[in-house]
């Protein structure tokens, strides 16, 4: 399988970009130098957009340590994934064990097949920092071996960082195409633990608004995808805006499954 055919992440993650990709790919710049992502989740834009540079991050230790062996050893995360049957018993023994105690090639399969079988692709800890999602019943499957070997040589020149977004956001610059999709905060949503311990939340906001400030004086050009909040209009007043209505359920519950206004916000033309 030729890499340059991968149109997926092999991640699922809560809340869906079906309907969001499409107009992120429509506003992507038509040329940059290097792309930088510092929620990088799922890398959907990434996949679809396949730069020949790039700088992703997050402060997911299990998330960036997947993609660090993938970018390495792809057939044996791969191997080891699908040796894992799809049943409930075997979910939940997986989801016990400890990663810091796995080989770090079983530690990578460990989350890929807990995020592909978890119930809606959530990732959720407990205060411990343990993964506590229950098993899903309408999930997709793990995807194949060629794919994920695919995926892997999309990272080959990919720096992956774990840290907070701040520290990519200094390092981007003139040239720079920067796409950030934070976690929703400031939305009085109760916090469920969902994306892991140190994520994203309501006294991030203006963190965020000073690194994004920063890096737009600096010549980078920066795509956001966020909640349509009074705090984040007003924040980056005299930027583009584009709007757009999709499905978002991270709580995983029907109640809090709806249709939200998203708000597209860049800083070129």
């Amino acid at each position: 399988m030729n890499p340059f055919e991968v149109t997926r992440s092999p991640l699922r993650w809560a809340g869906s970009k079906k309907k969001l990709l499409p107009a992120l790919r429509r506003l992507a710049p038509i040329t940059f130098q290097r792309y930088v992502e510092p929620f990088c989740g799922s890398l959907c834009l990434f996949v679809s957009l396949k730069p020949s540079r790039a700088l992703v991050g997050d402060i997911n230790e299990e998330l960036v340590h997947f993609y660090k062996k993938l970018k390495r050893s792809a057939k044996v995360v791969a191997d080891l994934a699908h040796e894992l049957p799809n049943d409930s018993d075997t979910y939940y023994k997986v989801r016990s064990l400890q990663p810091l105690e796995l080989a770090p090639e079983t530690r990578a399969a460990r989350f890929l097949y807990l995020n592909r079988y978890c119930f809606n692709g959530v990732y959720r800890t407990n205060r411990h920092g343990g993964f506590n999602v229950a098993r899903g019943l309408h999930t997709g499957s793990i995807p194949r071996v060629d794919e994920l070997v695919a995926f892997s040589h999309l990272l080959k020149d990919v720096s992956v960082k774990r840290c907070d977004f701040s520290s990519l956001m200094q390092r981007a610059e003139e040239g720079d195409f920067v796409y950030l999709d934070p976690p929703y905060a400031g939305r009085d949503v109760r916090d469920r633990g969902e994306y892991g311990v140190g994520a994203f939340k309501t006294p991030d906001i203006d963190r965020l608004v000073s690194e994004v400030m920063a890096a737009d004086a600096r010549g980078a050009q920066i795509l956001i995808s966020y909640a349509d909040l009074p705090q984040i209009r007003k924040a980056f007043k005299g930027w583009r805006f584009s709007e757009l209505n999709v499905s978002r359920n991270v709580s995983g519950f029907s109640t809090g499954r709806a249709i939200v206004s998203e708000l597209i916000i860049r800083n070129y033309p």
